[in-house]
């Protein structure tokens, strides 16, 4: 099937990460950041044009945004504290996110020049991955309040919290569908073996019934929904893998596509790139990958799409 628009991600590996976009129609890759830190969670703003995203490049992860093609990068915040994920608001005029402002990970929201930071939750567990509903009434967001990570929502109007998944493993990373009827999320499954394998799941909202898309692919995290909200972009691990690579699912369908794009941008970034000595130089590029380590090249997270 033909995509189309344009995927903004992150790759690299630990503590290199940099943002990238894919066309989707011409799979033409284009590099935003560089440098030896890491710029990572980018996010379009609703009307395209914008890039939020974070980046340690002064020490600390701060909240920054940049033009859709990398020029102009302003940082937004200037705590000196850990921050992450942050996501617009609806009309593209303030942010939500998480930060450890308190010695807790909370959420918080604040105007996109960065006035009016308003706490969301205060709570000793660990709240994050918050996103706005599509109508802006509503804070999603991942919260271990209740002994182990599950999905929860912030009533923005009467302040209220509740609860959607009530899993003891594993439920994180929500996202809203576009006309705000369906949740994505991330949960752990138990193995044979006993430990958890990430699948992808939506749920409902009306109903709160839970649909799994994905089996035994390897471990999915970091989904994000198509504008038409037909698909979702997420990261996926072949099963034999611990590198994430970007994949596009059809919801009704159930669908896998693992999208191809040269990746010798990536591996340049991070001093990745392969070399074959004496008869091996000969070898094809992607042969020559195989005699690496996989933690040796880039690894893609945090994709959106618009």
């Amino acid at each position: 099937m033909d995509y189309k628009g344009k995927i903004v991600f992150a790759s690299g590996r630990h503590g290199d990460y940099d943002i990238f976009t894919l066309n989707l129609e011409t799979q033409a890759l284009k590099q935003l950041t560089s440098g030896p830190y890491f710029n990572d969670c980018p996010q379009w703003s609703p009307y395209g044009n914008k890039i939020i995203f974070i980046s340690n490049r002064t020490g600390t992860p701060e909240i920054w945004m940049m033009d859709e093609d990398g020029a102009n990068a302003i940082r937004i915040t200037h705590k000196n504290k850990w921050q992450n994920w942050p996501s617009w608001s609806p009309d593209g005029q303030a942010l939500v996110f998480c930060a450890n402002y308190d010695e807790n990970i909370n959420v918080y929201t604040m105007n996109i020049d960065g006035t009016d930071l308003q706490p969301i939750t205060q709570d000793a567990a660990m709240d994050y991955t918050p996103q706005f509903s599509p109508d802006g009434k509503q804070i999603i967001f991942t919260s271990k309040r209740s002994g182990h990570c599950d999905i929860w929502t912030y009533d923005r109007s009467t302040q209220k919290l509740e609860q959607l998944t009530t899993y003891e493993g594993k439920d994180y990373a929500p996202c809203y569908s576009p006309d705000g009827k369906i949740i994505a999320f991330v949960s752990g499954l138990l193995g044979k073996d006993g430990k958890e394998n990430l699948e992808l799941f939506i749920m409902d909202v009306q109903t709160r019934n839970v649909t799994r898309l994905t089996t035994d692919l390897g471990e999915q995290s970091q989904a994000a929904w198509s504008p038409d909200g037909k698909h979702l972009v997420f990261v996926s691990s072949a099963v034999d893998s611990a590198l994430g690579h970007l994949h596009i699912i059809d919801v009704d369908s159930h669908k896998i596509t693992a999208l191809k794009y040269d990746r010798s941008l990536m591996d340049a970034e991070i001093s990745a790139d392969v070399k074959g000595m004496l008869l091996f130089k000969y070898l094809p590029r992607w042969i020559l990958r195989r005699f690496y380590p996989q933690d040796y090249f880039a690894h893609d997270r945090y994709p959106d799409w618009k």
